[in-house]
């Protein structure tokens, strides 16, 4: 909720200032590539709001490019220790299980060993 406030509250007045500028400068203005001037066919004419705002929207894309670029080795470390912790958390589950059936094997054993041996004589008990 508290977000939604903040966000409300930042992109209403960024909106507001986003027209009132591009009102403010729709006046065309003439680009040019070529730094001398003497071929035309590389200049043309576009408002300055246009021109301003596909600059930003360009620094942005190449930004968030250039970020995504430098972070790769932090996504694949990301990606590694993920299989990683996942064989491990699949290895302790064997584990376990494997210690289970021990257990149960011990039990078992204990259980039929206590019922192989003889019961003592109660004949010899009586004689002492």
């Amino acid at each position: 909720m508290i977000s939604k406030f903040i966000t409300f509250v930042i992109l209403v007045p960024l909106a507001i200032i986003m027209v009132v500028f591009c009102v403010a400068n729709r006046e065309m203005v003439s680009v040019s590539f070529d730094p001398i001037g003497t071929m035309p066919q590389f200049s043309f004419a576009a408002p300055l709001f246009i021109l301003l705002m596909g600059a930003v929207i360009v620094g942005l894309v190449l930004g968030g490019l250039g970020t995504w670029l430098t972070q790769s080795h932090y996504r694949r470390k990301s990606w590694q220790r993920k299989y990683e912790v996942e064989r491990l958390k699949r290895e302790a589950e064997e584990s376990r299980e494997r210690l289970r059936r021990m257990h149960e094997e011990r039990e078992h054993a204990a259980l039929s060993a206590a019922t192989a041996l003889p019961a003592p004589s109660t004949a010899l008990t009586s004689a002492h």
